[in-house]
């Protein structure tokens, strides 16, 4: 199309063609994204993309390497707070000129849901677009409640807890919790706890909210024996494979689960409920996003190539593989979402997710926090540490980040 042509026009050296270096997560290698990739090559002859999978980790560690060596990849799929991270550090493209260009005929940020817009602003400019939208919802195994007595799915803390007791029975556990401490965020939002208070610009985590939440988690192991303590690991499948091997009736966890547990056990019979509620109803929302590093050579064509991984018609081929939810609200409009009961109860979870990082995720220091609360996850998981005494430690620490001591 002629846009298209005028936008690849601006791109470095885009008549006589380069490379588009990309960053992408190891588990979103799908072959929609690679559908994207062949047509694009077709559209610009003398491109080619070069695709490097990370996981998270060691793309962060790879990219502060090239920020300090000069050499900047030209798009990256970020996990979530990396854009804050390194944006505050002004060592993010703004996107505004391309977003005034194409913005309208792409449908951004107007098909986008707004948080997803806020959280990757800064001081009104816009530095990424996401990519995926997910959340966390209680997936059950059916057969298990069932033969247990229970036809639905429990609804909130008191009646997941009645059911984790009446399903939990040898070495089979009613519940299983993740070794990955952002596991735990569902739990702290439906009691209405929080990370970070932006007026006085403080943890708040030591809250009776916080500590209540993180001893329920706690005491699902230590007291009711319901769950295992999680397998020490790098990865987040342990519930999965738990949950996939019938040894745990519910897990929480998101879309990308979906296929692993279809590949790994399709007899399962696998219900999905919506997020339990305390004082609300609440969950976490995920999901990871792009950036432009500054100083990336071919800048217009990592645009370009954002605009194409984030159409309409590719975020539904990306479902219908693998069952990931988007960020787009015509996406969630669309019919075949709809009609889908696995994504259909996760398009509803969105309406009430929340995401739990974006104001701290704000101050650019998320990363240095971070650590300090998966260790306080790490010791009342594996340690029974009482929550109380993990939380404070845990404020008390990151409040000295904050303040820059």
């Amino acid at each position: 199309s002629a846009t298209t042509a005028a936008g690849a026009s601006n791109a470095s050296s885009s008549s006589g063609g380069g490379t588009l270096l990309v960053y992408w997560g190891t588990g979103h290698n799908y072959k929609s994204y690679e559908a994207v990739r062949n047509q694009f090559e077709k559209d610009f002859p003398g491109w080619k993309i070069q695709w490097e999978l990370y996981q998270q980790a060691d793309m962060h560690t790879k990219l502060l390497a090239n920020y300090a060596a000069g050499n900047v990849p030209d798009l990256v799929e970020e996990p979530g707070g990396w854009i804050p991270e390194f944006g505050l550090q002004d060592k993010i493209l703004p996107l505004t000129s391309y977003i005034q260009k194409d913005g309208k005929a792409m449908g951004f940020p107007d098909d986008w849901q707004p948080f997803t817009v806020n959280r990757l602003t800064l001081n009104g400019v816009v530095y990424g677009v996401q990519l995926h939208l997910t959340n966390i919802l209680l997936f059950y195994n059916k057969d298990m409640l069932s033969k247990a007595g229970f036809q639905n799915p429990p609804t909130n803390w008191d009646e997941f807890l009645t059911v984790a007791k009446a399903t939990t029975q040898g070495s089979t556990f009613g519940f299983a919790l993740n070794q990955d401490s952002s596991y735990a965020w569902p739990w702290f939002l439906q009691n209405g706890a929080h990370w970070y208070d932006p007026d006085k610009k403080i943890l708040v985590m030591d809250s009776p909210e916080a500590i209540e939440a993180m001893q329920f988690q706690a005491d699902l192991i230590y007291k009711s024996k319901v769950a295992p303590i999680p397998v020490a690991a790098v990865s987040y499948e342990g519930p999965q494979k738990l949950f996939s091997a019938k040894r745990a009736a519910m897990i929480l966890t998101g879309p990308w689960d979906l296929k692993p547990i279809k590949d790994g056990s399709p007899d399962i019979n696998l219900g999905i409920g919506q997020a339990l509620t305390r004082k609300t109803q609440s969950t976490s929302a995920a999901g990871t996003s792009m950036f432009i590093p500054k100083g990336a050579k071919n800048a217009d064509m990592a645009w370009e190539f954002m605009k194409r991984v984030t159409a309409l018609d590719v975020e539904l081929a990306t479902t219908k593989e693998a069952n990931m939810t988007m960020p787009r609200i015509t996406w969630g409009q669309n019919a075949d979402v709809q009609s889908n009961p696995t994504i259909a109860g996760f398009a509803k979870g969105l309406s009430y997710a929340k995401d739990a990082s974006s104001e701290l995720g704000l101050t650019g220091k998320l990363t240095q926090i971070q650590p300090l609360y998966n260790k306080m996850y790490q010791d009342v998981i594996y340690k029974n540490t009482p929550a109380s005494d993990a939380l404070k430690e845990f404020v008390t620490n990151g409040n000295k980040i904050l303040a820059g001591q």
